[in-house]
Formats: C-alpha cells, sequence, structure tokens
C-alpha cells in the first residue's frame, strides 16, 4: 500500500510539472543562414559539419512530408522540424534540427515538390 501511495504521488508531480521529466533543449543555437555561420561550425564541431553539409545538399530533394524524419532517422538528430514552408517558386522550407546539445536552422529551397490545385471549400 506505501508503495501505490509514493508511485501516485511521484505520478501527480510529473503530472503537475511536466519540465521535470522533459528532454533538455539545445543549449546552443546556430542559425545557418547567417554569413560565416557554416565555416565557424567546420572549425568547432568537424564531426557536427559533415552531417549539415550533407544535410542541406540532400534535403532540397527529399519529399515536404518526409524531410523533418529524414533528418531524426539519417542523422540521429534529437529533433527535427520543417513545419514552416514558404509558398514561394521554388518552394523553401525552415529545418531546424538538434544535433548533440546544439540547435541548427536552416532555410533550405525544396525540389521534389509537385504543385496539387485544391479547390476552395465553403465553411460551415
Amino acid at each position: 500500500m506505501r508503495s501505490l501511495s509514493f508511485a501516485l504521488l511521484v505520478s501527480a508531480v510529473l503530472v503537475a510539472n511536466p519540465g521535470a521529466y522533459a528532454a533538455p533543449g539545445p543549449t546552443r543555437h546556430v542559425n545557418l543562414d547567417m554569413p560565416g555561420a557554416l565555416e565557424r561550425v567546420r572549425q568547432d564541431n568537424p564531426a557536427h559539419f559533415a552531417a549539415i553539409t550533407q544535410i542541406l545538399r540532400e534535403a532540397p530533394v527529399q519529399r515536404p512530408q518526409a524531410l523533418a524524419g529524414w533528418v531524426r532517422t539519417a542523422f540521429d538528430a534529437k529533433m527535427a522540424s520543417a513545419m514552416l514552408i514558404k509558398t514561394s517558386y521554388p518552394p523553401q522550407a525552415r529545418l531546424e534540427f538538434t544535433l548533440d546539445d546544439t540547435g541548427y536552422r536552416a532555410m533550405v529551397t525544396l525540389r521534389n515538390t509537385e504543385p496539387s490545385i485544391s479547390p476552395a471549400t465553403r465553411q460551415r
């Protein structure tokens, strides 16, 4: 009975404070679109530089729907997102991913997209 009470107390604390068990976020953030950012990564962390250059080279040919998942699985990124897609021509996506404890962000031009027409619908 005592262990059940303890388990309920721990569960209540974790539910009340979700940050207590959340994975820590990146400690550094690098905007790869800034001049000189990629060169600094090359000097500071050659392993990240190799992964980033491969991501930036191959990301444009990935399907937009699969881009974030591809970065997570192919490069063991802790987090990856490509939610913001600009409706430019050609379309661009804001790619964000975390390698080790560093978050990276870059705008990539998407080449593997097919335009589609969706008719407007009425809201009821």
